[in-house]
């Protein structure tokens, strides 16, 4: 790659829409939660519950953050799988 050519990955990324970073931050944030074993397991209930406490999340907003941190751990599950990584 030439110097000061941005890499295809950085090109194509996708743009987050206003707010959604908060979501994205909380499953980053949410991560390391995720129970060990033979294989890595999905973020708790109870972490993500701990974390809109925290946040002062209504109870909307908790439900709208449980259901995107599943879609988010799908995509990663997806897309380890397609790496041949699942």
């Amino acid at each position: 790659m030439a110097m000061g050519q941005m890499p295809k990955a950085l090109l194509e990324r996708p743009a987050l829409l206003p707010g959604l970073d908060f979501y994205f931050n909380a499953y980053i944030d949410l991560q390391n939660d995720r129970p060990m074993g033979m294989a890595i397991g999905p973020i708790p209930w109870s972490s993500i519950v701990t974390f809109a406490q925290i946040h002062s999340l209504d109870l909307d907003d908790l439900h709208e953050l449980n259901h995107l941190i599943r879609k988010m751990e799908q995509a990663d599950r997806e897309h380890d799988e397609k790496k041949g990584n699942a």
